[in-house]
């Protein structure tokens, strides 16, 4: 159930047309969970950037997608070997690296930013939605305290019990609870107890039916991660009230052409 301040924003914004909203920013066109890739989402006119967090070694969230350094850092040429984890870096050492090189050459000198970095971006023009994964709820919910913006940003995970531990920490957040495969019976009956009101699915495992009875429940519906055209226009018509996509500006010219939720 949508009773959140930020739940009813983001209710009233999904009226007609669904909320765009950028994986990992603009990462279709930039390097993914940079600072780069989110200015490009804003000047894309997405509403809505979704980036992932995981904790450095002394306790800063970051914001970077893979548990490992490898695939989007220069990690194994500046610190010395491959495969170390986010986890067991200092955030000292993780401001070393290079973040954007591996998209190609004119992205070079992209570097990793912090959550806090990434919020003084994106507030107050788009909603943030953090993806945990990495770190205790407690370090998240504190800088988020600390920061003044629980009631601005939205947190979700694929670990719904990390979710439900926020909840209790800070009720007045709005939350999100992901996944994939098929939606029964036993993940509608756990959704209530985590305090999500935004269910954010994959949008190829996600049916009409699913939708229809998600937003019975009075919960806000999200797919992921739709980018071709007949992803983006048939989330939309099946009554998706966001959707996730690499190509933010693509789908906001086509909300623009006109394709809209069901009223």
């Amino acid at each position: 159930m949508v009773d959140t301040t930020l739940g009813l924003v983001w209710q009233r914004l999904a009226t007609r047309r669904p909320v765009v909203v950028a994986h990992r920013g603009d990462s279709g066109a930039q390097p993914e969970n940079t600072l780069t890739a989110f200015a490009a989402a804003i000047d894309a006119g997405a509403q809505v950037i979704e980036f992932d967090v995981h904790a450095s070694a002394d306790g800063i969230p970051v914001c970077i997608h893979d548990e490992t350094l490898d695939r989007t850092t220069d990690a194994a040429t500046v610190l010395g070997r491959a495969g170390i984890e986010v986890a067991h870096a200092a955030l000292a050492d993780l401001a070393k690296l290079d973040a954007g090189r591996w998209m190609g050459v004119e992205h070079a000198g992209v570097g990793l930013p912090t959550l806090q970095a990434a919020l003084d971006l994106m507030l107050p023009r788009v909603i943030p939605m953090i993806e945990h994964k990495g770190g205790a709820a407690e370090v998240l919910v504190e800088l988020l305290q600390r920061l003044g913006v629980v009631e601005a940003v939205l947190v979700q995970s694929f670990d719904w019990n990390f979710v439900r531990r926020v909840h209790s920490l800070e009720p007045r957040m709005m939350l999100g609870v992901l996944g994939e495969g098929r939606l029964d019976a036993e993940s509608l009956a756990r959704i209530p107890l985590t305090g999500a009101s935004l269910v954010h699915w994959h949008v190829h495992d996600l049916r009409a039916e699913d939708i229809d009875e998600l937003r019975r429940r009075g919960l806000l519906v999200c797919v992921y991660t739709a980018n071709s055209d007949v992803e983006l226009a048939g989330a939309a018509a099946l009554g998706a009230d966001a959707i996730t996509t690499n190509h933010p500006a693509r789908l906001g010219a086509l909300v623009e052409r006109g394709i809209a939720r069901p009223a």
